[in-house]
């Protein structure tokens, strides 16, 4: 029997709410609820790794899109939840090493049958870690709905509301 891979979980999970087969918290209930029996630490980083990724998915993909020459509404939804999954796991977990991140990243898009893209995975995830003190946000200034969606990741329309409501 083939050991499973947290990473992997979290991928095939984030893949389903992608393609609206499932419900975010119905979701990890059954991936909690799956893995049990597994040590508490890796049931923690798959939740922390799965509602992360959601959390942070407009500033993920921000960030993604000035590195990919391909847009991300683009992608293919694997390689596009694979993509958002290892940045998450590059900025904002710092207890995993980034090149753990890209590697499992390779491996997982080779195993789910997407080996002509892993070089682009791959390249897409170092170029970030490389450059990372390059990632440039909207201009708060001229455009402070657009900095304020990205920077707090929170869909645009919410920002307008609470600028409305809470005017400064």
């Amino acid at each position: 029997m083939e050991q499973y891979n947290p990473r992997e979980e979290v991928l095939l999970l984030l893949t389903d709410i992608d393609r609206k087969k499932v419900m975010s918290s119905q979701g990890l209930f059954g991936l909690l609820l799956r893995h049990q029996f597994v040590p508490k630490q890796e049931r923690a980083f798959m939740t922390r790794l799965f509602e992360g990724t959601l959390e942070q998915q407009i500033y993920l993909d921000y960030v993604l899109n000035q590195f990919s020459s391909k847009k991300m509404e683009k992608q293919k939804p694997l390689i596009r939840n694979l993509l958002r999954m290892s940045l998450y796991q590059i900025l904002f977990m710092k207890q995993v090493p980034s090149s753990a991140a890209c590697n499992e990243a390779v491996k997982l898009a080779r195993k789910k049958g997407f080996s002509n893209l892993s070089g682009f995975v791959n390249g897409i995830l170092r170029n970030i870690v490389r450059n990372q003190d390059k990632i440039t946000l909207p201009d708060e200034e001229k455009e402070p709905l657009s900095f304020l969606s990205i920077q707090y990741s929170m869909p645009r329309w919410i920002v307008e509301t609470w600028r409305q409501d809470y005017p400064y």
